[in-house]
Parts: structure tokens; C-alpha cells; sequence
């Protein structure tokens, strides 16, 4: 069966990115979750510690007696909580998903929800699909979820939602133009086996081994041309508009804004794997042999051009750079330190890689920074354009930690002492502010008490017996 790697929504892709480092304790973390306005710590017994909000106009706050949930799902505004009996709890922008109250009997018995940039859809447990958030050309028309049957997943881009069912069919909504619309292949959407979804289209993956893609992926690509060669593949990679997809030949195809590989088309025939960062992609050979291709622009031009690097046994991708590991070795970064490349670079990464790095050390990727943690127990973070005086002393403050994941600009930890460990990785604050990271370091207990400002049940009976609050409508103005 065809198998590939999926870019899964941002709560989930935190509770991948979050390591466990070693010790036990009751209860234990296992995500960051973060929208634009809020961020969560999820724990293994369903409880959630908000440590941010950023609340706007028509903001519902976290339910102050919200119970335990099994899965946390975010849009850019919103909050949608799965329980473990399958209802669905939600709160934060009223327009974007955190009122759900015109579905609320509906959000019931539900495996699964993915987010879009304005709204939720949910799978139900009888294959069924519900729809809430904003409406317009995200809305879920009421004669299609009713053709919609035998539901067995969800798949969501920013603008749109993919549904596939259990005889291989798929159904989509949402903006046309980035996978919304699929009429135009309906004919050809059919023995599907999993769906990818990301950037601004689709790629289906069919059970001859052919794919099939819609959405906004032509702009630069003669897609008659290159679906011929789009047969039996394995996993599907995408950044900044650009696509690669690795066959199980070992070869690669790309399609998309950056997808001219000219430089390197011979590599893309014996690959093992593909890596993608925030502008660039890395291809691994089985002999261990690393090439790169991407936006030079965004990237930087001279790294993206190395050759001759070989004895490679993965490739992590860091920022807008990679992180290169070997057996036995000091890992290599491979990014752009120019300070006049359109983002700064890793200035001391590798001096610190060469300082601290431990064989064994365990790997947590930031936005735009990395953490290793030694065998020893010593923490590292490596700052995006860092000050090494300053990632030093940030370095000889941080405690022992039994977790640690990304949160934001920053990362959240547990203490070996139970302990709230966090700390700013902030690129202003690395760049000019007066205050060093090490002083952004907190440590604090770890407190289960719902936080002051939580939407309380008397609340939420005054909101809900109101009506419905209309979006803002935005007023354009044009002036000479």
C-alpha cells in the first residue's frame, strides 16, 4: 500500500516535534498546541495549561470547567477540542470556529477534526461531515454533506477540505481555486488511497500507483507533461510553492515555483529521502550523498550550491538551513550567515555544535532555532542569528529537563524537580533588545488552576442566549 509523509495540523505537528527525554511523572506532557492567540500545554490525563492569550473583539475564553479532551486542534483564531466520548469543545474567535453553537448537536461522536484558515470541519464516528466557522468560500454546502457518506478521513489546506470515502471516492469544499473545486478531475478522483495536502492544492494518490493533482499548481509547471511521470509515489514534500515528490524508483519529480533542479537532476535519480525546510529542500542518497535545491532569495545562494558532501545519515531541517548528521560526528549546519541574505543566519550555530555536541544528544527543532540535549542532561539551544555570550549564559542557567517542545519564538520544559521551564528564543530579542534571552528564562511551578480569565458556564449562557455577533465587514478605501 502507498504510504507518504504527511504535513499534519500544527497541534499535532507540536506533539511530534515535543521529546520525551527521560524520567516519569504524574501527569506528563505531551504537546504544545498554539493558535495566533493562544498557546496550550496538553497533559496525558486531558488536562491544558494556557500559558498565552491574545485575546481580540468576540474572543471566547478557554471554558474555565472545559474536562478532559483526548485531541487539541487550532486554526490561525480558534480552538477545537475533541473529548474522549467525541464531543467537541470550542473556544477563541467567535468568526473563526471558537463558536460552534449552530453545530453544536452535531459535534457529536467525532474521530477526527482538521482545521482551515477560518474553520474546523469534523469526521464523524457514521462517516459523517460537519462543517463550522466562518461561511463564504470556506462554507460547507448543505446537498454535498449530505451526499457525503462512508467517510473514512479529512484532509484540509489552508482553504480547503479534501474528504476521502471508503469505495477510494473524494468530495471538496472550500476555495475553489486551491482544491475547493475538483470538478474538473472528479472523473479520475476515484480508488484513492491517501490524499496530501498542503500549500495551495491537492495530490492524490491512486491505488495503480497514479496521482492525480488540482488546485493552484500550474503556474509554473506543464502539468499534462509531468503527471505521466507522477507513478508510484511514495511520500510528497512542499515549501514557499514549490513540491517534491520521491518514487519508489528512488526518483524524484517536482512541480511549482522552484522546481527548476537542473543543477543537480542526476542526484534526483538514486534518492532515499527528501527533507524541506522553510526555502529549500535537501535529497539524501543511499550511499549517504547530500544535495540541496530551493529560493535562493530566501535562502541564500552559496550553501545551496555545495557539493561533495558525502557519509551523511540524515538530514534535519533547521530554519531556513539543515542540520546534517553523521555516525560518530559533530552534526554540520548548512545555512546562510550572511546578514544581507533576506533572513540572518545561525552566526555562532556551528561554534556551538562544536562546543557542546554529545554523541547521543537528542534533536528539538524551534521556528527558527534548535535544541539538543546531551546524555549528560545539559540543555543547548542554538538561536537563530545568537549571541554565543548570551546562548552561553542561557546554556548554564537552564535545569536538568524530562520534556521539552517548541512554543513559539521560544520553548516550554518540565524540570527534573516538576518544574515550569521556559525560555524566549525571540529573533529581536537575539538582534537588539537590551534584555539578553538568558534573562527571558522562567521557572516557576506547575499550576493546574484554571487561569483568571476563563469563560465560565454563567458566561457561556449569557453568550449563547444572545445573538449570534455578525463579522466585521471590511471597508476598502482607495485614495490617489
Amino acid at each position: 500500500m502507498l504510504t507518504h509523509r504527511i504535513t499534519w495540523p500544527k497541534a499535532l505537528l507540536a506533539g511530534m516535534v515535543a521529546m520525551q527525554i527521560s524520567g516519569c511523572s504524574e501527569p506528563q506532557p505531551m504537546a504544545i498546541v498554539e493558535s495566533n492567540n493562544e498557546s496550550l500545554l496538553q497533559f496525558d490525563n486531558g488536562k491544558l495549561i494556557q500559558f498565552k492569550e491574545k485575546p481580540s473583539p468576540q474572543y471566547r475564553h478557554i471554558p474555565c470547567d472545559l474536562p478532559a479532551v483526548n485531541t487539541v486542534i487550532t486554526n490561525d483564531m480558534a480552538v477545537a477540542a475533541i473529548t474522549p466520548n467525541g464531543d467537541v469543545v470550542t473556544w477563541g474567535n467567535s468568526f473563526s470556529g471558537g463558536d460552534s453553537r449552530e453545530v453544536t448537536a452535531e459535534l457529536k461522536q467525532v474521530k477526527q477534526v482538521v482545521p482551515v484558515k477560518e474553520g474546523f470541519a469534523a469526521l464523524r464516528e457514521d462517516g459523517t461531515v460537519v462543517y463550522w466557522g466562518r461561511a463564504g468560500k470556506l462554507s460547507l454546502d448543505k446537498v454535498l454533506q449530505s451526499r457525503m457518506t462512508n467517510i473514512t478521513k479529512l484532509y484540509a489546506n489552508r482553504e480547503a477540505v479534501a474528504a476521502l470515502d471508503a469505495n477510494g471516492k473524494v468530495h471538496t469544499w472550500g476555495y475553489g481555486p486551491e482544491g475547493g473545486n475538483s470538478q474538473h478531475v472528479q472523473d479520475k478522483l476515484f480508488d484513492v488511497v491517501d490524499i496530501f495536502a498542503e500549500g495551495r492544492s491537492f495530490t492524490a494518490l491512486k491505488k495503480d500507483g497514479s496521482t492525480v493533482i488540482w488546485g493552484q499548481v500550474e503556474r509554473s509547471t506543464n502539468m499534462k507533461r509531468l503527471l505521466p511521470q507522477l507513478m508510484d509515489v511514495v511520500s510528497v514534500e512542499y515549501t514557499q510553492g514549490t513540491y517534491a515528490a520521491l518514487k519508489k524508483d528512488g526518483s524524484v519529480v517536482t512541480w511549482g515555483q522552484s522546481s527548476d533542479v537542473y543543477s543537480i537532476r542526476s542526484a534526483l535519480l538514486d534518492v532515499a529521502s527528501i527533507t524541506s525546510n522553510s526555502c529549500a529542500f535537501a535529497i539524501l542518497s543511499p550511499t549517504g550523498e547530500a544535495h540541496f535545491w530551493g529560493n535562493e532569495t530566501n535562502c541564500g545562494i552559496d550553501w545551496l550550491k555545495q557539493t561533495d558532501i558525502k557519509g551523511v545519515n540524515s538530514i534535519v531541517s533547521v530554519g531556513t538551513g539543515f542540520l546534517l548528521l553523521r555516525d560518530n560526528a559533530v552534526p554540520q549546519i548548512l545555512v546562510d550567515d550572511s546578514d544581507y541574505a533576506y533572513l540572518y543566519g545561525f552566526h555562532y550555530a556551528q561554534d556551538i555544535l562544536n562546543r557542546y555536541w554529545q554523541e547521543g544528544s537528542k534533536i528539538t527543532l524551534g521556528s527558527a532555532s534548535f535544541v539538543f540535549t546531551r546524555p549528560d542532561g545539559k540543555v543547548v539551544p542554538v538561536g537563530y542569528r545568537a549571541n554565543l555570550e548570551n546562548v552561553e549564559k542561557l546554556i548554564a542557567r537552564i535545569p536538568r529537563l524530562t520534556w521539552l517542545a517548541r512554543a513559539g519564538e521560544g520553548y516550554v520544559g518540565i524540570s527534573e524537580k516538576g518544574e515550569w521551564v521556559s525560555w524566549s528564543m525571540n529573533n529581536e530579542m537575539f538582534a537588539k533588545s537590551s534584555v539578553p534571552p538568558a534573562d527571558s528564562l522562567v521557572i516557576k511551578p506547575l499550576d493546574f488552576t484554571p487561569v483568571a480569565q476563563c469563560e465560565t458556564p454563567e458566561q457561556r449562557q449569557v453568550i449563547l442566549s444572545q445573538e449570534r455577533p455578525k463579522p466585521e465587514v471590511k471597508m476598502w478605501l482607495f485614495s490617489e
